[in-house]
Formats: C-alpha cells, sequence, structure tokens
C-alpha cells in the first residue's frame, strides 16, 4: 500500500514538473490545463487576466469545452504594439481535441475558435466542411485557408500577426502554423488591432459565429514569435500528457491501491 501510494505521488511530481516549460512561462498567460476556478497557471501576467467562464460552457478532464452558447472571455490583457503601424503583435496557440469539434451546419457558417477584442476583430473561424478560415471583424477574411480539421486526435494551431518572421522582421501578415512548425500558411496585409484588451473563445467578441468543442491547451504571448520561437513552443505542448490520459492513470493506480488494501 506505501508503495503504491509512493507512486503515486511519484506520478503527480512528475505531471507537475512538465505542466510548465520556458515558451509557456514567456507567454503573457496560459493554461497547460482548465481548472474550475478557469485560473491560468502559466504566464507572466497570469495574476492580471480575468476569465468568465460563459453559459453552457464548462471545464471537463481538465479541458475547456465550448457549448455554442456563448463564449469564454478573458480580459485585463495589455499587447504589444509595432513601431511601424501601431498594430498589436500577438501569438494565440492551442491544442484542440479535433473529436469534440462540431462543426457548423449551414455552407456559408462560420464558428469562430478564437478572437480578439477592440474595433475590429482578429482571429480563427472553421466551416461546415472542416476547412479553417482568416477571421477580422467578425467574418471570414480572403480565401479559406486550405486545410481541413481532422476528425480525431489532438492538434496543435498557433497563429501569429504583427512581423511572421518575428519582432521586427518579415513582412506585416498573419501565419497560422497546423501541427507543427514546417507547415503554415501566410497572408500578408492581414494584421489584428490597433488596441486589443481581451480575447474570446467559441465566439467572436460580439458573441456570434459560436463554436462547439474543446481546447486542452491555450497560450497567449504578447510578441509575434518567430518559426523557431512557435517550434520550442510546440514541443513544450507535445511533453504534456493529454488530460484524460493523465487523469486516468491516477485513477488506474488509486484503484489498484484500493484493491491491494482489500486483499490484504
Amino acid at each position: 500500500m506505501k508503495k503504491t501510494i509512493s507512486m503515486l505521488f511519484a506520478l503527480s511530481g512528475l505531471m507537475a514538473c512538465a505542466s510548465a516549460g520556458d515558451m509557456m512561462d514567456q507567454s503573457l498567460f496560459g493554461y497547460t490545463k482548465f481548472s474550475d476556478a478557469l485560473q491560468s497557471d502559466v504566464g507572466a501576467s497570469k495574476d492580471q487576466v480575468t476569465s468568465t467562464l460563459g453559459t453552457d460552457n464548462q471545464i471537463w478532464y481538465d479541458m475547456l469545452r465550448t457549448g455554442g452558447t456563448a463564449s469564454v472571455s478573458f480580459s485585463g490583457l495589455t499587447m504589444t504594439t509595432n513601431t511601424a503601424s501601431k498594430r498589436m503583435m500577438i501569438t494565440v496557440s492551442m491544442m484542440l481535441d479535433t473529436s469534440k469539434i462540431v462543426l457548423p451546419t449551414g455552407s456559408s457558417d462560420i464558428a469562430t475558435i478564437f478572437s480578439t477584442g477592440g474595433a475590429t476583430q482578429w482571429g480563427l473561424g472553421v466551416r461546415s466542411s472542416g476547412k479553417l478560415c482568416w477571421m477580422w471583424g467578425g467574418n471570414a477574411y480572403g480565401s479559406d485557408l486550405n486545410y481541413t480539421l481532422p476528425t480525431g486526435g489532438s492538434l496543435m494551431l498557433s497563429m501569429v500577426t504583427g512581423f511572421v518572421g518575428g519582432p521586427g522582421e518579415g513582412a506585416q501578415a498573419s501565419r497560422i502554423y497546423f501541427g507543427d512548425a514546417d507547415t503554415y500558411s501566410d497572408l500578408s496585409g492581414l494584421v489584428s488591432n490597433t488596441s486589443a484588451n481581451s480575447l474570446t473563445i467559441g465566439a467572436n467578441s460580439a458573441g456570434n459565429n459560436r463554436f462547439i468543442g474543446a481546447i486542452q491547451q491555450l497560450y497567449v504571448h504578447n510578441t509575434s514569435l518567430s518559426q523557431d520561437g512557435v517550434r520550442a513552443l510546440m514541443a513544450e505542448m507535445e511533453l504534456l500528457p493529454e488530460p484524460a490520459t493523465a487523469t486516468l492513470s491516477l485513477l488506474g493506480l488509486a484503484c489498484v491501491a484500493w484493491r491491494r488494501r482489500r486483499v490484504a
């Protein structure tokens, strides 16, 4: 029994050690997992961010599940602007559980995965076909991305605006990375707000174009991460166990401990 309890503590310790890395800590705020209090667990300004879960959204097995009724909002952000146009430099990165996504039904409908606040809104959406689309002002912007969401498993996404080559480098544009740092798409001319102090998940900042899905991890950087920066962040994200797997591992060991106690 004592040995099994020691194993439980050891596993918990290993999970805690794997909970954050350098790139995660450099975020404005982030979630290696989600808790009922919706308190950010990493990031330089994690204690300054105010989070609101919203109607019909829930925390489920350490994941954030959006129910398609209202957005999850994060406010109190302070974003960095570039000197050329005073546009925001932002990187939003997340890990989605694609098996929990419910696509919009109408052929012209868009579900907002995330969006910044402010007078205009920069973000990412998905069509009924499963294709991702750029978003600006709460609507689709430009052509849809040549990428369709998979129907199962976890998927890492990282969307950058400001300077896609990193602060002060490359053109002002937006770039999104799919799954890894070597697979991406750019759209010149699509840049973020001149001011933004909030982020919404599951709908745009007006509460429209709602999204049903599950987010396992979330990180917001107030800079335009370079490709190497995104690569480093995704490597850290991959090291974390999936929420359900981690929880079930602990439950399994607890059951073993209980059974051994009963036999004894």
